[in-house]
């Protein structure tokens, strides 16, 4: 039944819902994270076309609401309270593979998961990010780190064209070859580009899985399959871990170095305690993982016999994001936070380390928090940069080889708090080398923590250009924005 207090209902030819103002808004809005979420939006809009997104864009101006797109439900900083038309993209989700061209196209509701597997099924992969649960749209409008960066750098880097709807209606398709204003909308829109407009569609270059010759599952199972080693440390080891990922820097390009803080997950013999954790990926064959030196330190004895834990495995390449599926589950206080770093000392690794004991010592209801960092071959971020094309994309830092990524998480809004205070101390001490070098601090726009902001997100000259581009296209601020000045 249509609410008399908003007009225009009749505009709207697809699913739409009108919550009871009283009704729980994060068990109405099932997300990833019940920050920022004050109570149940105005109307929840779920458009079947593009047609459907222009209705939705008269309905919001007509009652002066503010537009929050969304379409995997991760967006842990976007606000949702009485004055927003909550853009649901759950509906857009058709995947077109043109092997000719070699480029897929999809629609702004595509989840991770699912773009993953049907390329993989027809002998494809593309660069995605590494949950399933994730949107690729929002993904690539941060940039989009990923995987396979050694190999075909960010997300955004593969973007071909995109198929937008502007705070005016208009419907458009964008690319390189675009002029003038659109063409500055596509370049921002790539890697700056939440609250411009609504991404209806993407289509992205796609790379034959053949070309990365991985090795098979098993002898058993032909599908294409990454080496994975992970060895998983007491405390007491710190020294060993952190010299074997820094020992190699950069790694080969197919190579992927993740070193973790954590604390063991419940029902396991860790449960609680805090551990560390190694692991190498390989987008190659077995066996050249295993002779590359990066991969020979992580099976080295001397290595293994300090951790509580090291094995081996095969991943089948559809599977490549199945083992962090825990950390997809909606509700509580959740939030990440990022830094691009170009060199990191194993001193100041060690004492953010220190910080993540204490914080999650002293609120156990942060047991769950986690800080990863990524190692790995930042030539073809580089390579890509020095093209026309490349040079016009907001990516900053394509030379920074390092990036972390902390999974804020806890239950208390008190600890939320303590937890955004601990990122940051921790970020500033891992930024002291590149400081010496003269370097500024780089965040990563598409992991944005619990109160988000421009901070260290790019140089004065783009930040001046994101504000032109707001002004042009979203000036009357009818899409939430987290990148206002």
């Amino acid at each position: 039944m249509a609410d008399p207090k908003l007009n225009g209902t009749n505009l709207l030819a697809c699913p739409f819902t009108i919550p009871d103002p009283s009704a729980s808004a994060p068990e109405l809005l099932s997300r990833w994270s019940d920050s920022f979420i004050e109570g149940p939006p105005a109307i929840i809009i779920s458009p079947n076309t593009e047609q459907d997104v222009v209705s939705a864009i008269k309905f919001a101006r007509l009652n002066n609401l503010t537009i929050v797109p969304t379409g995997g439900r991760h967006g842990s900083a976007l606000p949702i309270h009485s004055k927003v038309l909550y853009l649901d993209l759950k509906n857009l989700q058709s995947i077109i593979i043109d092997k000719q061209k070699e480029q897929v196209h999809f629609g702004g509701g595509v989840l991770t998961g699912d773009l993953l597997r049907q390329l993989s099924d027809q002998g494809y992969f593309t660069a995605v990010v590494n949950s399933n649960a994730v949107g690729v749209v929002g993904s690539l409008l941060g940039g989009g780190n990923t995987s396979v960066n050694g190999i075909v750098s960010w997300m955004a880097d593969s973007v071909v064209s995109l198929r937008v709807v502007t705070a005016a209606g208009e419907i458009l398709q964008i690319g390189p070859s675009s002029t003038g204003d659109e063409l500055a909308l596509f370049n921002v829109l790539n890697g700056a580009g939440h609250g411009l407009c609504v991404v209806a569609a993407v289509t992205m270059r796609i790379y034959p899985l053949s070309s990365l010759n991985l090795s098979p599952a098993s002898k058993d199972d032909a599908t294409p399959s990454i080496w994975s080693r992970t060895l998983i440390f007491p405390t007491t080891a710190v020294d060993a871990a952190v010299d074997a990922f820094l020992a190699f820097v950069p790694p080969p390009d197919p190579m992927n170095l993740i070193f973790g803080f954590t604390r063991g997950p419940p029902g396991t013999p860790l449960a609680g305690k805090p551990i560390i954790v190694l692991t190498g990926t390989y987008y190659g064959p077995t066996s050249e993982a295993e002779a590359s030196p990066a991969g020979a330190s992580l099976l080295n004895p001397s290595l293994v016999e300090k951790a509580l834990m090291a094995n081996t495995v095969q991943v089948p390449f559809p599977n490549v994001n199945n083992g962090v599926e825990a950390m997809n589950a909606h509700g509580g206080h959740k939030s990440m936070a990022s830094a691009r770093i170009a060199r990191l000392s194993p001193q100041n690794l060690k004492a953010a380390f220190a910080k993540f004991l204490a914080v999650t010592e002293r609120y156990p209801d942060a047991a769950r928090t986690a800080f990863m960092f990524h190692n790995f071959n930042p030539s073809k971020l580089v390579q890509f940069g020095t093209t026309p094309e490349g040079k016009g994309k907001f990516i900053e830092g394509r030379d920074r080889g390092f990036f972390s990524i902390g999974v804020l998480w806890c239950t208390e809004p008190e600890t939320r708090d303590a937890l955004v205070e601990f990122f940051d101390e921790a970020t500033a001490i891992l930024q002291k080398d590149d400081e010496q070098d003269g370097l500024p601090p780089r965040t990563h726009s598409g992991v944005m923590r619990f109160l988000p902001g421009r901070r260290d997100l790019l140089d004065e000259e783009r930040l001046a250009e994101l504000d032109r581009v707001q002004k042009r296209w979203n000036g009357d601020e009818l899409f939430w924005s987290p990148y206002k000045a």
